[in-house]
């Protein structure tokens, strides 16, 4: 018999990502795009939203190490797309580089409310569940341009520094459309990460395994990448049963909660920490908003200090979220520690 383990990770994996993934959002339209690029270090909102902006396309070069634009984001909910999910998607030029160790950014409303943080695995923010048409879109971004600083070595870099890092931009802006947001398809492609996951971890014997991967194959045949949301409901049928099989009666019960480990000093400048703390922490609120099972932990009060100092909106919503039960303040250390090296004494010490 022919193991077609290989054939098939290899075809679901493409399928997810070049046909299922790009059909989670359909008939973008772009928004208009001005940018304004902050002198030295970052500024507040008020400022930068007075300061005069540039109007700007796809493919601009942006992100000199270190540096803060502010991109304005402007436009409305078209007609057509009336009784839909609607969602901004913004893309600032992402790279390969996973989330953290690039460009991102902090999205506000008009008013300079922060909303949530965009980064490459999360660029979208909703603005209607049932949209009327002609809502207006109005939306501000801090983007960070973060150069990649981590390639795994650990090895010195001139970046790591504003002095030895340079002036080239390092990014060029993608698109910030307007889309009709396909909420049935956003579940498939979780569905079907979720299995892929676990079928790449599973032993190559597990009876599990193969089970997975037959439901996978299934979900495959069902699918029409020229027409991905029709097929959207038929496929996920074929993946329900693997996905509500059990584990085996001795497997571990495993609760899993949510952590951002954010070091509080480490590749970039300490006031970048602050930042990611505000975009990770805004991120964090927002989608317990939507999920309310999410539980987040946070184990710095230093994280703590900062978000409440200066974004004082994130804190209340942290602190909401707390009361709430989806936020878990945790540890008991004002910064994390790098508990690798050192041993159980040199902590309480």
């Amino acid at each position: 018999m022919f193991d077609e383990t290989a054939l098939i990770l290899a075809r679901a994996r493409r399928v997810l990502a070049q046909h299922v993934l790009p059909a989670v959002h359909r008939d973008r339209r772009p928004l208009d795009v001005t940018a304004w690029r902050a002198p030295g270090e970052p500024v507040p909102f008020a400022q930068a939203a007075a300061a005069p902006h540039e109007a700007v396309d796809p493919g601009t070069p942006w992100g000199e190490p270190w540096s803060t634009w502010w991109f304005e984001l402007r436009g409305e909910v078209p007609r057509d797309f009336a009784g839909a999910v609607v969602e901004v998607v913004v893309d600032l030029g992402f790279t390969d580089s996973g989330p953290g160790f690039q460009a991102e950014g902090l999205l506000y409303d008009s008013k300079g409310l922060p909303l949530k943080g965009i980064h490459p695995q999360n660029r979208w923010y909703r603005i209607s569940e049932r949209a009327t048409g002609g809502e207006e879109v109005h939306l501000h971004l801090e983007a960070a341009g973060n150069p990649t600083l981590y390639d795994g070595t650990f090895r010195p870099t001139r970046l790591g520094d504003v002095a030895t890092a340079g002036d080239e931009p390092a990014y060029r802006l993608g698109r910030a459309d307007v889309a009709v947001f396909e909420p049935e398809v956003f579940a498939l492609a979780m569905d079907l990460d979720v299995l892929l996951d676990l079928a790449e971890q599973l032993d190559e014997h597990d009876a599990r395994r193969h089970e997975v991967l037959a439901a996978v194959d299934d979900a495959l045949d069902a699918i029409d990448v020229h027409v991905v949301s029709g097929a959207a409901g038929p496929a996920r049928e074929a993946l329900a049963k693997a996905l509500a099989a059990q584990a085996n009666q001795s497997a571990h019960r495993i609760t899993a909660v949510g952590h951002a480990h954010i070091d509080s000093a480490w590749l970039w400048p300490v006031r970048e920490t602050v930042r990611k703390c505000a975009r990770t922490f805004a991120s964090a609120t927002a989608l317990a908003e939507d999920y309310p099972e999410l539980v987040f932990a946070c184990s710095s009060a230093q994280q703590y200090q900062w978000v409440r100092d200066t974004q004082p909106h994130v804190w209340q919503r942290i602190r909401k979220a707390v009361a709430a039960g989806t936020w878990e303040p945790v540890g008991g250390q004002w910064v994390e520690a790098d508990g690798v090296m050192p041993g159980g004494e040199s902590l309480v010490r």
